[in-house]
């Protein structure tokens, strides 16, 4: 009887023993695969490949392992509900709720990351925005490069769509740097999609297509068709936005294939709604509202309506096209409504330039008329949101080249340090007490040759540098100005100069002293070299005075770089005491006419500008006649 005890309780052991391997086993499977999902490295391209993905995820999940649970549920928010964006939302909300609760922060910012994407389907990107800035702001707590890299990609894309493309492309560089940073290049590869889609909106079309074929090429080598498609949604638009209606039917046709092929109801809708779009510009209306009846099908059932305004936008196109212009009027106000709801400037536009040739069919002259100020005003404010675009693009331009110059020239003088040492090293063991001797006498005689050169340069700098800034004192910069213009008349080249003074600034040096005054001279020159551009030259005319020249540069660029300058005074807030003071400058900006032989009409053109802007309120920016 004890021998069988013996033998079952050994039996029940080894059961156990066994059990607890394969749970080890089916433990780092689960991890090893949510590892490449989290990555990327899945490819998913059909809702059988999805299903079964999770099946097999939730197979491996460890019974009561609350952790990996909630890294399950985020995979699943993110795969499961592309059909069906309202249960994606409400899911995505469970999930937050439960990770607070749990502190799990990882799994809190995923799942804000995805309750962003179901919340621009169910009402805007304009709404979407806040989850995804939760998740970016809790992945960089956690610093992790990937995590913060996928909030940014979804972030910008959701800006993009809203108009803000600088802001939007910042987020893809970013997260560019941050994938390549920790060796994701299938990441960093797909995000080329978003940055091509932002050179697309800033009407860079040949720099957009260069990264659409780089995009394509890869997305066939590993037989990605989710990418395949949203190349193709790119090639769609960019034909259509270049004007060739006609050549964005075959790729938008191949694109609305593959969305059948993997079964997302969304991405059928976009395709058709990107077809109709076609359709209507190529005078295809009855076409085009019969592909928009099937798109708007496909949303209803993805419970999607972040397309909404643009599907009554077209319809009213393709009705007015037919001749239907009571029921386009309909649909455009329908569509107006939508629009606004969106804020998106873009569609805003378009629609009402096409809503003032319905009201001229009708026989509304006043009601065209409204529609195209309304659409004068829209592209108003696209002009400044452009010009707002190509200023911040170009600061972060000039940085980032500033940066790159800075790290090379450490990592070069870094470099020479360690050659020096190593050369050092190497002659430490054979060298004899004479050369020893002889060496010291040469590198004594260097230094003071050295010396003596130091001391000349340090003479020369102090001659052409103003001893309290450290810029260029009037001398060296009117000096500048006049090899400036001798070069652009030689090479037929533009000039520009930008002269400015600090507004009150006699108020600084009453109220606190000169001394003080000094200090807060520093700090605003400090702020006006880092908006400067590489080759642009800073001089001091005297007590608040500067000149800024600028070479190769036409008017338009100069006041691009004269408003620059007075939006980092602004900003710069010099402190004096503990306290920061609020100042600006006003600034006068004059480009060389051909018919000027030498820069005194062109100095005194940009201080005559200079005068005017103060004149006009100061903290201003104006161009000389």
């Amino acid at each position: 009887m004890s021998g069988l005890l013996l033998l079952l309780t050994a039996t029940c052991c080894v059961h156990a023993g066994a059990a607890t391997q394969a749970q080890v086993r089916d433990t780092a499977a689960f991890d090893q695969l949510m590892r490449r999902l989290d990555n990327g490295e899945v490819i998913l391209n059909t809702r059988a490949a999805v299903d079964q993905t999770l099946g097999r995820l939730r197979t491996l999940l460890p019974p009561d392992d609350a952790y990996r649970q909630r890294r399950y549920g985020y995979i699943y928010c993110f795969l499961a509900f592309d059909n069906d964006a309202n249960g994606g939302y409400a899911y995505a909300g469970r999930g937050i709720e439960q990770a607070h609760q749990a502190a799990d922060l990882e799994a809190e910012a995923n799942f804000q990351i995805c309750r962003g994407l179901y919340q621009g389907r169910v009402t805007t990107e304009r709404d979407a925005l806040p989850a995804y800035e939760a998740g970016i702001r809790i992945a960089r707590r956690l610093e992790n490069s990937r995590l913060v890299a996928d909030g940014l990609t979804w972030r910008g894309g959701a800006l993009s769509l809203l108009g803000e493309q600088a802001r939007a492309l910042f987020d893809f560089l970013e997260a560019q740097h941050l994938y390549e940073a920790v060796g994701n290049t299938t990441a960093a590869q797909s995000n080329l999609i978003s940055i091509a889609t932002i050179y697309r909106r800033l009407g860079e079309y040949d720099k957009a297509a260069d990264y659409l074929q780089q995009s394509m090429a890869f997305a066939r080598r590993k037989q990605d068709r989710q990418e395949e498609l949203a190349v193709d949604m790119e090639l769609g638009f960019l034909a259509t936005e270049r004007g060739d209606a006609a050549a964005a039917v075959a790729p938008l046709q191949q694109a609305l294939a593959i969305a059948r092929e993997t079964g997302s109801r969304q991405s059928v809708g976009s395709a058709l709604l990107a077809l109709a779009e076609s359709s209507n510009a190529r005078h295809q209306y009855t076409e085009a509202l019969q592909q928009l009846a099937l798109a708007g099908n496909e949303f209803r059932v993805a419970s999607d309506k972040s397309s909404s305004g643009m599907l009554s936008l077209q319809s009213a196109k393709a009705h007015a096209g037919l001749g239907q212009h009571e029921l386009a009027e309909r649909e455009f106000d329908v569509a107006e409504a939508d629009v606004r709801q969106g804020d998106n400037m873009r569609y805003l536009a378009e629609l009402y330039e096409a809503r003032s040739r319905n009201q001229e069919a009708l026989g509304n002259p006043a009601a065209a008329l409204a529609d195209l100020k309304l659409k004068m005003k829209a592209d108003a404010a696209l002009a400044r949101m452009a010009k707002t675009q190509v200023t911040t693009l170009m600061s972060y331009q000039f940085d980032t080249e500033r940066r790159e110059l800075e790290n090379r020239k450490l990592a070069a003088d870094k470099a020479l340090k360690e050659q020096q040492l190593a050369a050092l090293e190497r002659i430490r063991g054979w060298q004899s007490l004479a050369i020893v001797l002889a060496g010291a006498l040469l590198l004594l005689m260097f230094l003071l040759a050295g010396r003596q050169l130091r001391q000349s340069r340090s003479l020369h700098r102090l001659a052409l540098t103003d001893e309290l800034t450290g810029i260029s004192n009037r001398r060296h910069i009117e000096h500048t100005l006049h090899m400036a213009v001798d070069e652009a008349r030689r090479k037929h080249h533009e000039l520009t100069v930008i002269m400015f003074d600090i507004d009150h600034f006699k108020q600084v040096n009453d109220s606190h002293g000169h001394q003080i005054g000094d200090q807060v001279l520093e700090q605003i020159v400090h702020a006006c070299q880092g908006a400067l551009r590489q080759f642009d030259r800073l001089g001091r005319l005297g007590g608040e005075e500067f000149l800024v020249v600028l070479p190769d540069t036409d008017l338009e660029s100069g006041l691009n770089v004269a408003e620059r300058l007075r939006a980092a005074v602004a900003a710069a807030r010099p402190t004096v005491a503990g306290v920061g003071l609020q100042l600006s400058i006003s600034l006068g900006v004059a480009q060389l006419r051909s018919a000027e032989s030498g820069v005194t009409s062109l100095v005194r053109r940009a201080d005559a500008a200079l005068y005017h802007a103060k004149d006009n309120g100061r903290n201003r920016v104006e161009a000389a006649p």
